[in-house]
C-alpha cells in the first residue's frame, strides 16, 4: 500500500459502477448514427444490455436500437434518433414561443458585433456549466476542446478568447474554482 498524490489518483483508470460505468457513459454520449459493440466479457449483469438501453431511453429522451449478435458473443447498440416524446414536446410549442426561444446558431458575421459576442459568450457559459456539472472536474484544455467541438462553425480564436473570459469571470464570482489547470464547482460551506 502507498499514498497517492492527487495527480496520480486522477490519472488512474477506475472501474465504474451503474451510471458511471464505461458502458453507460458510452451509450449516453453516442451521436445519432453511431453504435457500440458490447462484448460478453464487458457485460457481467444477469439481464442483457437492453435493460440499460431502455432505462437511458426513458430517462434521457434518446432512442436506440439494440440486439444480440447471432454468434452470441455480445450485443450491438446504435443510437438512431431522439425519442418520439421529445419530438412531440418540441412540436407542441406555439409559433410565438418558438420564436422567443434562443437560437443556438449565431451567424458568422454576428460574432464580430458586441451583441453577437455577448450571445455567443452566454451560450458558451451555459454549455460549459452544464458540462462541468456533469463531469464535476475537468481540465481547462478539455473544456476548451469541447467548446470548440460544440460551436464548430464559429471562429476558433474568438471562441477561445470568449471561453477564457467566461471562466475567468466565473472564477472571480466564485461559481467555479480553477486549480492546477482544472476547473470544478466548489462545495457549499455552511
Amino acid at each position: 500500500m502507498r499514498i497517492l498524490k492527487e495527480e496520480e489518483f486522477n490519472n488512474l483508470a477506475l472501474k465504474g459502477k451503474g451510471r458511471s460505468s464505461p458502458i453507460f457513459n458510452s451509450l449516453l454520449n453516442l451521436n445519432v448514427g453511431e453504435g457500440v459493440l458490447i462484448e460478453k466479457k464487458d457485460w457481467n449483469r444477469k439481464a442483457s444490455p437492453s435493460t440499460l438501453v431502455k432505462y437511458i431511453e426513458k430517462t434521457h429522451a434518446l432512442k436506440f436500437t439494440c440486439g444480440e449478435l447471432l454468434n452470441g458473443q455480445g450485443w450491438a447498440v446504435k443510437r438512431i434518433e431522439y425519442s418520439v416524446a421529445a419530438v412531440q414536446k418540441k412540436q407542441v410549442l406555439p409559433k410565438t414561443e418558438k420564436e422567443i426561444l434562443p437560437s443556438n446558431e449565431i451567424m458568422q458575421d454576428e460574432i464580430y458585433t458586441e451583441e453577437g459576442q455577448l450571445k455567443l459568450k452566454s451560450d458558451i457559459v451555459i454549455f460549459y456549466l452544464g458540462r462541468i456539472a456533469a463531469c464535476k472536474i475537468e481540465k481547462i484544455e478539455d473544456s476548451l476542446k469541447a467548446v470548440m467541438d460544440q460551436f464548430w462553425e464559429q471562429d476558433r480564436a474568438v471562441l477561445k478568447k470568449l471561453f477564457l473570459e467566461a471562466i475567468d469571470v466565473l472564477s472571480k464570482s466564485n461559481h467555479i474554482v480553477i486549480e492546477n489547470g482544472k476547473t470544478y464547482i466548489p462545495l457549499k460551506r455552511n
